[in-house]
């Protein structure tokens, strides 16, 4: 029985661990556009691909009104390297009940509708996954899923 159906989004700057099989059809970044409700045809998907099943440690964090795209990507930038889009079907997957407190989303816009617009994924404020477009602006309720890991540093210590 899956515990977590009922399990509140975490807190702001909570970690929290995910696991993602990539290789499963409806997590692949197409079959991903059909699990969100989409025709996958003609959403091509030009980014980085989860392959096999990984488990990863993130949190979500806000930044604030952001006038366009390349203002978010900057204002995210202090978090690392930003995740795959993937892992939005991981996080929905795991947290199936919204907590109304705004969107979730993962900036990584790979993924370019038939209309052509570049899109990212997210999670609504009501539970529904989706894709939205990167042109818009993006308001402040808004939370963004980033990796969490820390980095160690180990001063006089050497592997060989």
């Amino acid at each position: 029985m899956d515990t977590r159906t009922d399990q509140q989004y975490p807190k702001l700057n909570e970690v929290f661990e995910l696991t993602l099989d990539g290789d499963a059809s409806e997590n692949t970044p197409i079959g991903m556009v059909k699990a969100f409700g989409y025709n996958p045809d003609g959403w091509p998907h030009n980014g980085q691909v989860v392959e096999g099943t990984q488990a990863k440690r993130f949190k979500l964090v806000q930044n604030g009104y952001q006038p366009n795209w390349e203002a978010v990507k900057k204002a995210l930038e202090e978090y690392g390297p930003t995740p795959e889009g993937q892992w939005m079907k991981a996080f929905k997957d795991a947290y199936p009940t919204p907590d109304g407190k705004g969107c979730v989303g993962i900036a990584d816009a790979s993924w370019v509708s038939p209309l052509g617009f570049v899109c990212f994924p997210f999670v609504g404020a009501d539970g529904e996954p989706g894709f939205r477009f990167s042109a818009v602006v993006i308001y402040v309720r808004w939370r963004w899923l980033v990796p969490a890991d820390e980095v160690t540093t180990i001063v006089g210590f050497r592997v060989s």
